[in-house]
């Protein structure tokens, strides 16, 4: 489907929630220390931030494409990851500023659909490689 969803881990029962744009195409999702929700928008090339209290998005579009956002990550400092397949890059947000930093894999085709880190340190699963990559602060 083409949604997030709130479990009610009581009863199983998922709430769908729609996304920002209709065939926007949700792929993962994270959560900040604030208790917003980040989630990679396949289909339209951006990062949505979510707030679960208000019910309201709040959409950050890629500094160069227009579909292709897959894999999210927010790191120890509140900044978001995302990979960006047509750039074929990782992109951090800093969602103060609405400011993208760029980092191009030396390699082509890397596909990342996973990342993780630590502090100083993101970590991305480039699948079109067969590589882990390290991005350090």
């Amino acid at each position: 489907g083409d949604h997030i969803a709130k479990i009610d881990t009581a009863t199983g029962a998922a709430a769908v929630v729609d996304p920002p744009k209709p065939g926007s195409g949700p792929r993962r999702i994270w959560s900040d220390s604030k208790g917003m929700l980040w989630v990679s928008l396949w289909r339209s090339g951006g990062l949505g931030r979510y707030d679960p209290v208000a019910g309201s998005w709040k959409v950050f579009p890629m500094p160069n494409s227009t579909t292709g956002t897959y894999a999210v990550f927010v790191d120890d400092q509140d900044r978001v990851w995302a990979s960006d397949w047509p750039a074929n890059a990782l992109q951090r947000l800093d969602p103060a500023t609405g400011s993208f930093m760029t980092f191009v894999s030396d390699r082509k085709g890397a596909n990342v659909r996973q990342m993780l880190g630590r502090s100083g340190e993101m970590w991305a699963a480039e699948s079109g490689t067969n590589r882990l990559a390290v991005v350090r602060d």
